[in-house]
């Protein structure tokens, strides 16, 4: 008999009741003996839950710093100034003309004078103020869009021998290299005069020019 059905009997004869009897006695005993089953119970597999934690990040963007007033940003043009005995004064208003962001400007401008005939008069700039004006040294200023900050010009007022009106002059802002060119009419002219210094006063914020 071949393995498997020598199993398969033995399971057989293991399945069946077995009945003991005793003797010949008038009393009898009957012993039946039963096949136990055993159930085996597999315990189900936990199951873990993962948290999962998302993480967003934030981007803080901080505003950049104004910068330097292009010559681009920048409309340029001559203030009511004042007059007294032998001195003039003329304001240069330099106005952010809103095609851009706020920007800055400070210090002194550089300036050059000229003939309605084009020629270049002689007169030489100086830094500070006048009997009509005083300078309040340098600062940096902030020129909001359509924002102005201007300076005082003072000159001799006179029409001697040496001496003659501006047809224009160019105003080259602090830190450009490059001019803007202002044409000088009626109260805004400026007289150049040999041996005479023109003084100019350091930006102020707005349109009226260096304080008196």
């Amino acid at each position: 008999m071949s393995m498997p059905a020598r199993i398969a009997a033995a399971l057989a004869l293991a399945a069946v009741p077995v009945i003991v009897l005793t003797g010949c006695s008038s009393d009898s005993t009957t012993t039946v003996t039963d096949t136990a089953t055993t159930t085996v119970t597999t315990p189900a597999a936990d199951t873990t839950t993962a948290a999962v934690t998302t993480t967003t990040a934030s981007t803080v963007t901080e505003a950049s710093a104004p910068t330097r007033c292009a010559n681009g940003d920048l409309d340029v043009s001559l203030g009511q100034g004042q007059a007294g005995a032998g001195s003039a004064e003329v304001v240069v208003v330099l106005t952010n003309n809103g095609m851009g962001p706020p920007c800055t400007l400070g210090g002194y401008p550089g300036m050059a004078f000229y003939a309605a005939n084009g020629t270049e008069l002689a007169g030489t700039v100086k830094r500070g103020g006048t009997t009509l004006f005083t300078d309040p040294g340098p600062s940096t200023l902030t020129l909001a869009p359509n924002g102005s900050v201007s300076y005082s010009l003072g000159f001799t007022n006179a029409q001697n021998d040496g001496c003659e009106n501006t047809g224009y002059v160019t105003v080259t802002p602090p830190g450009a290299t490059q001019s803007i060119k202002v044409t000088t009419t009626g109260q805004n002219t400026i007289t150049v005069c040999e041996g005479q210094p023109i003084t100019v006063s350091a930006l102020v914020q707005g349109s009226g020019g260096a304080p008196q």
